[in-house]
């Protein structure tokens, strides 16, 4: 199956990953102790810092299980996962905060409005590589 490259976020990387500055986003409903959980059909985000432990990270149940997130919140905010590529030399570093949300049915809004917002503060962080995850 091919797929169209106008569905496919993706740009060739031009230096190798252990030069690289990589964010995390993801949609899994991730926030941090402290920070507001989200709401059925709630559009905003959360910045979370690169330093948060993993073990202060929720999860807004919902739409999807995630009982396994609670175990180890690596399953869907690969945090940790993230630094333990810098420090085995994979990656060079990991952005200062990394962006989550929860989910939403109001896709155009989404597109139209909130992704703007959330590309604004992702690249404010210079990333040469962003890892998406969904929940």
């Amino acid at each position: 199956m091919e797929l169209a490259r106008a569905c496919v976020p993706y740009t060739r990387l031009r230096r190798d990953l252990k030069d690289c500055r990589v964010a995390l986003v993801s949609t899994s409903g991730a926030y941090a102790a402290g920070m507001h959980p989200y709401t059925e059909n709630d559009l905003t985000f959360n910045l979370i810092p690169d330093d948060t432990e993993t073990r202060l990270l929720h999860f807004v149940p919902g739409h999807f299980d995630t009982s396994k997130g609670a175990l180890d919140p690596n399953i869907m905010f690969p945090l940790d996962r993230l630094h333990d590529l810098v420090a085995s030399g994979e990656i060079g570093k990991t952005a200062e905060h990394h962006v989550a949300m929860g989910l939403t049915t109001e896709l155009r809004k989404l597109k139209e409005e909130v992704s703007w917002d959330i590309a604004r503060d992702v690249l404010q962080t210079r990333p040469d590589v962003v890892v998406m995850t969904g929940g």
